[in-house]
């Protein structure tokens, strides 16, 4: 009896390691930009004719951009430039009139304004 209720249970230990390993969450662009995903956010960057949008998810559910704040730290031709984030509805943040160069190093940093908790990606601008 305990052989066939320690095989059964190998048996499944087995099948478990088995499954094939899956990404959590939708790792396409929603809005036409890049996607980075840290632990279960996902953070959009997308190049718009304004300037430039961030759009944050956590766990596949879109955050509330008003309850954060967020900024853009921008690297480019060996200059800094920080720049602050405003919501835009939903889980959008805007910063109008940026411009993003090509092979830019954009450090994107968002803040519960409750919880004080942070989060943030880096994206190299194609």
């Amino acid at each position: 009896m305990k052989k066939s209720v320690l095989s059964l249970a190998l048996a499944s230990l087995l099948a478990i390691g088995a499954q094939p390993a899956l990404a959590h969450g939708n790792m396409k662009p929603q809005h036409g930009g890049q996607v980075q995903m840290v632990g279960e956010t996902l953070f959009e960057l997308a190049v718009t004719p304004a300037g430039a949008a961030l759009y944050v998810s956590e766990d596949d559910e879109p955050v509330n951009s008003a309850a954060m704040t967020a900024k853009l730290s921008i690297t480019a031709a060996g200059k800094k430039q920080d720049v602050a984030m405003t919501p835009a509805g939903a889980n959008k943040f805007e910063a109008k009139g940026v411009k993003l160069p090509k092979g830019a190093s954009v450090a994107v940093m968002v803040i519960d304004k409750q919880s004080q908790a942070r989060s943030g990606a880096t994206f190299a601008v194609k």
